[in-house]
């Protein structure tokens, strides 16, 4: 049933608020312990993109009279602590692991969004779409800190 959550209006602004704000947090850790630049410039585009799709999701939301949560839930909130508990090369390394997840994860959610019950919320995820299947990909190309090319392009 997962891939189905989107369409449901209440079910997609909670997952796609509290997706758009574990980006956000994960994105100023980054910032704060990354020295990678590759690390540090996704992080920085992460924290500004997912910004603004918070505060659009949260005008729509709001004019449907739909909830939006205001903090992490406990499972967003372990995820951020695992994170913000590593450092150096392993929390590049996590860091890029979890953009790579998470992005897979946002590209479904929307995707069930934009057939959703309301247009305004389908509108919104169509339109984020385009910027998400971009995050994957630069996720994709974050350099893997354990392989033997560290730090080299693909």
């Amino acid at each position: 049933m997962a891939h189905q959550d989107g369409a449901v209006p209440a079910t997609f602004v909670k997952k796609a608020a509290l997706d758009g704000m574990t980006e956000v947090e994960l994105g100023k850790i980054a910032l704060a312990k990354s020295q990678d630049p590759a690390i540090r410039k996704f992080a920085q585009q992460m924290v500004d993109d997912h910004s603004k799709a918070n505060k659009q999701l949260e005008s729509i939301a709001k004019s449907k009279g739909l909830d939006v949560p205001k903090d992490l839930d406990a499972e967003h909130k372990s995820m951020v602590q695992a994170l913000n508990a590593k450092s150096g090369a392993a929390f590049d390394s996590a860091y890029a692991e979890a953009m790579n997840k998470d992005h897979a994860k946002a590209v479904a959610l929307f995707e069930g969004g934009s057939g959703s019950t309301d247009s305004d919320l389908a509108g919104f995820a169509k339109k984020t779409l385009p910027t998400l299947h971009e995050h994957n990909d630069m996720a994709q190309s974050l350099p893997k800190m354990r392989s033997a090319d560290a730090g080299m392009k693909k």
